[in-house]
């Protein structure tokens, strides 16, 4: 099994029942601060798949939304705890 990383998607083309999706690593320039897409690949797929994969992007993303809120949510009420805990101690 081979793996790509990509930090995104570039072009996405519809033909005679394929999907094919280009994924893009971002990279450095000559060694500059610039960066600069290049192709790391192409994901290619029946169409009738691209609903399932489509729901199941879907439910990652929600699963991470749901995570970072919960943080989120932690966060804030320790840093209420901590205010009250100064406020008391004063």
């Amino acid at each position: 099994m081979t793996e790509i990383f990509a930090d995104g998607t570039g072009s996405v083309i519809v033909s005679n029942g394929v999907v094919r999706i280009e994924l893009v690593q971002l990279r450095r320039k000559d060694g500059k601060a610039e960066l600069t897409s290049q192709s790391a690949g192409t994901l290619l797929m029946p169409v009738g798949s691209l609903k399932n994969l489509t729901l199941q992007l879907a439910k990652a993303l929600e699963q991470l939304q749901d995570r970072q809120a919960e943080r989120d949510r932690l966060a804030s009420e320790g840093k209420k705890g901590a205010e009250l805990d100064e406020a008391l101690s004063n």
